[in-house]
């Protein structure tokens, strides 16, 4: 995104809210008290991956002995799909499959990039942080995802931002509030046709025919001042 935004996220155990950089830190010191208390029980190896797409980001403990496909799943359901669009992994160094274990990927600081649609592709890059012995019926555990953007009508420069011109979002300023859209429609034809896409959380705002995603759905919406 072009914007220089201030992103931040809630901690999925206690709720507060802090910074996208400061998320990490904060998160391991609860795994870490979680583990402690796990010792002599039945658990897993779970792994905590984070995703980054710019200002936007996820943080997940994901099941060690999962595939990469379950990663795959989640991320085209929590940010990505919109019309069944092809998508891979894939590293400098080596091959990733689909079928290839999380724990054969993600060794510390391993980082890769996943791509979804080879079209107009949206690519977001993960990396792992640490593995935890910890127990959870869950494969996949949402830790932390950010909070809406404060993206702001471009014309009004008041009100948030309820939908971009996808036309328009390459060249000039395209987020529109409501009463500015009806405004944007008169000189836009390709805008009142198809190019009304929603403000939504994801890297793959006003790509394609997305308009949000599947799983999280309270944090997928417009900024609320």
């Amino acid at each position: 995104m072009d914007i220089e935004l201030l992103s931040f996220g809630k901690c999925c155990f206690c709720e507060e809210l802090l910074g996208q950089h400061e998320v990490g830190k904060h998160l391991a010191k609860h795994l870490v008290s979680m583990e402690k208390a796990e010792i002599g029980k039945s658990t897993k190896q779970y792994y905590h991956i984070i995703v980054d797409a710019e200002e936007m980001f996820l943080h997940m403990l994901v099941d060690g002995n999962a595939k990469m496909k379950v990663i795959d799943n989640y991320l085209k359901a929590i940010w990505l799909d919109c019309c069944g669009h092809l998508s891979n992994f894939n590293h400098k160094n080596f091959k990733i499959s689909m079928s290839d274990k999380i724990a054969d990927i993600f060794e510390p600081k391993v980082k890769i990039n996943h791509d979804y649609d080879f079209g107009s592709t949206t690519r977001v890059a993960l990396k792992a942080a640490k593995s935890y012995s910890l127990y959870f019926k869950e494969t996949v555990v949402l830790l932390s995802r950010n909070e809406p953007l404060e993206l702001i009508c471009d014309t009004c420069k008041n009100k948030p931002a309820v939908c971009i011109c996808c036309v328009c979002m390459y060249d000039k300023p395209s987020f529109f509030c409501e009463k500015c859209a009806s405004h944007h429609e008169e000189s836009c034809p390709d805008f009142q046709d198809y190019a009304n896409m929603p403000v939504v959380n994801s890297p793959r705002m006003g790509v394609c025919g997305y308009e949000g995603g599947s799983i999280d759905k309270e944090r997928d919406g417009v900024y609320n001042q």
